[in-house]
């Protein structure tokens, strides 16, 4: 596949030119109330992406479409929510239509677990509620976050981690 590039963009690598191509489509978005709560976060993992995979930066540098064209993909139809994965699957299959997205979260535990105090503990009354019962609140202790018996920093090698794939 012959690369055709503008004689100003001679000499950058293609990841470079992609990461110039959003940032620039970012400055100058355009789109509903909807794209504009999410159009920087696009912005900011297409790059990511351009950055972990050459092939993807390339796609991205090449197609004429902009992010304002894939954030509206991306938010056509989602009605009043849609959840992030959604929104970051749309956007590679925006650019990548064959693609899909997987999704793996680490949780990196520092420090003790939950006391049993902690773990006890009920949820804070709702404003209707707490105005209810005003006087129950006034006697109420604080609640008080967790202890940890391990109050130095903990090394992310040396963390008990919790892997987890959503989908």
């Amino acid at each position: 596949m012959a690369i055709i590039m503008r004689i100003e963009d001679i000499g950058k690598d293609v990841t470079a030119l992609a990461i110039e191509k959003l940032d620039s489509e970012d400055k100058t978005f355009k789109g509903d109330k909807y794209g504009n709560v999410v159009h920087k976060y696009v912005a900011d993992v297409l790059k990511k992406f351009c950055q972990e995979d050459e092939r993807f930066a390339y796609v991205v540098y090449k197609t004429k479409r902009t992010l304002s064209d894939c954030v509206a993909e991306i938010m056509k139809g989602c009605g009043n929510s849609i959840s992030d994965f959604d929104v970051y699957k749309k956007a590679v299959k925006f650019y990548f239509p064959n693609s899909d997205l997987e999704c793996v979260m680490t949780i990196t535990i520092n420090g003790a677990e939950p006391s049993e105090e902690y773990l006890n503990k009920e949820a804070p009354k709702t404003k209707e509620k707490a105005s209810a019962n005003k006087k129950n609140e006034k006697t109420s202790a604080k609640a008080e976050t967790p202890k940890s018996t391990n109050k130095k920093k903990v090394d992310k090698k040396q963390a008990d981690v919790i892997q987890l794939t959503l989908f």
